[in-house]
């Protein structure tokens, strides 16, 4: 079955970021839920900054590790238990290897954001958060994804043919 509201970019960037075509071109959900968990990373990241909390940005940075070993983020959990009764997108997708990387790269920004506030170091305080925040929010309005890009020119194609 093919996703046909979808445009071939769309799918192609969602494949890129490590997403199986068949879940791409069979769930007619699957923009709401690859997008999920890139617009909670970044709205967590700005509530850590409103908060200006050592222990907030370290502790989500902890949880967004879940995301690197398995193949759903803490944010997939968080809809999967919770969320998924009211928006009702159904299941959420496993996530390939390129959003483990990011939810590492994650994981240790806003871990980095953590002890900059526990220091007082303004600059490591801010800067890795905002990196978060910034490409998280890229990822969840446009589809595209930094890591994915880079694992792809590394590799030389994605590993699933698309579009």
């Amino acid at each position: 079955m093919k996703n046909e509201i979808l445009s071939e970019r769309t799918k192609r960037l969602l494949v890129i970021q490590g997403f199986s075509e068949q879940d791409v071109d069979g769930n007619p959900n699957i923009l709401p839920l690859t997008k999920w968990t890139p617009l909670l990373c970044a709205i967590f990241g700005i509530i850590g900054l409103i908060l200006g909390s050592a222990y907030y940005f370290l502790i989500l940075g902890l949880l967004m590790f879940v995301g690197a070993f398995s193949p759903y983020s803490i944010y997939d959990y968080l809809y999967k238990h919770v969320f998924r009764y009211i928006f009702r997108f159904g299941n959420g997708v496993p996530h390939g290897i390129q959003r483990k990387i990011g939810s590492g790269i994650g994981a240790v920004a806003y871990m980095a954001s953590g002890l900059g506030f526990y220091f007082d170091i303004v600059l490591l305080a801010y800067i890795p958060a905002c990196f978060m925040i910034t490409f998280a929010l890229i990822a969840g309005f446009f589809n595209w994804c930094f890591v994915s890009s880079f694992y792809v020119l590394d590799r030389g194609k994605t590993e699933n043919k698309c579009c």
